[in-house]
């Protein structure tokens, strides 16, 4: 239970369930990407190596 409350709470899992849509939906409203699967994948593009970078460093780029 505590390896999943882990997950859950973790920066990749915040990157995965919110900044990916989050970026795609920016993109998609800004005209930058067309919607489809390539906003989808630009999002991912964008959102996945944010996330594990903060997975990895132990914080987001802004915390210490």
């Amino acid at each position: 239970m505590q390896q999943i409350l882990k997950f859950v709470f973790s920066p990749i899992a915040f990157a995965l369930g919110f900044l990916w849509p989050l970026i795609t939906q920016v993109l998609i409203a800004a005209s930058l990407v067309a919607p489809g699967w390539t906003a989808v994948a630009v999002g991912a593009a964008i959102a996945v190596p944010w996330g594990l970078v903060a997975q990895f460093k132990g914080s987001w780029l802004w915390i210490r």
